[in-house]
């Protein structure tokens, strides 16, 4: 599906609505305010590969699917790349499935967001890693804010699928049993690893609040020797790249 066609095919789903292209945008806007009144106008205007969670608000205003549609504009836009990579200014792009939040600086509850909830974002196409799933977190709060900031989604792959410890220097999501209840609990950190094997997860902040590590006993050590130190973290999944949405702009006293 090209650009062309997704534009005609939304015409039908508009008329069918009764909705001109400035009221589905505004009603799209209550859903995501990143929707502009003219995002219509500029995708007709500009013909460009219009932002995954802007045309996922305009698809539940318009009570379709969004996924078949980025995935099929996505596969056209990545094809005409390879075949005319001297002709074509995009580069090929993926798709990945922003499932849940992790919190930066203390511990949180994990879980997957209800489906409803959840949305694709349409990011650059890596080609490290290939064949192994990656899905995307929502980042909350300041601890990691020098690289990821608060609202931001890292694209991560689960250790267990990549088949190697973390190493030093690698972002990671890290998980620990919850104190309070029956579920996990997850936290993002940068990871050092010692000559001795110990592994310690550090903030990455400006907030002075954040600055203690989480030390992770060393290799055969069951022995947990102060409260800095935990035996029952679990490192789940590497951090591989991250996506930072347009903010909304303010205006002060508006």
């Amino acid at each position: 599906m090209s650009i062309e066609s997704l534009l005609s095919h939304l015409d039908s789903l508009l008329a069918a609505q009764g909705l001109s292209d400035r009221r589905a945008c505004l009603k799209a806007r209550e859903i995501n305010p990143a929707v502009g009144v003219d995002f219509l106008r500029d995708m007709r205007r500009r013909k460009h590969l219009p932002r995954t969670d802007k045309l996922a608000a305009l698809a539940q205003v318009l009570g379709v699917p969004v996924g078949p549609l980025v995935a099929e504009i996505s596969r056209s836009e990545e094809q005409k790349t390879v075949e005319q990579p001297a002709l074509s200014p995009n580069l090929p792009v993926s798709q990945v499935q922003v499932c849940g939040e992790v919190q930066a600086g203390v511990w949180k509850e994990a879980h997957e967001w209800p489906l409803p909830d959840q949305y694709a974002i349409t990011i650059p196409y890596d080609a490290a890693y290939p064949g192994l799933k990656r899905y995307g977190l929502m980042v909350k709060g300041q601890s990691m804010n020098r690289v990821f900031q608060d609202g931001s989604v890292v694209i991560v792959i689960n250790f267990s699928e990549l088949g190697r410890r973390p190493r030093n220097g690698d972002y990671v999501v890290a998980m620990q049993r919850s104190r309070v209840s029956d579920g996990f609990e997850a936290t993002i950190k940068a990871v050092q690893v010692k000559e001795s094997g110990q592994m310690v997860l550090w903030p990455q902040s400006t907030e002075p609040e954040f600055q203690s590590p989480i030390i992770l006993p060393a290799p055969g050590d069951t022995v947990c020797h102060s409260a800095a130190e935990s035996p029952d973290v679990t490192i789940l999944a590497l951090v591989v790249g991250s996506y930072v949405p347009m903010p909304t702009a303010s205006f002060q006293g508006s």
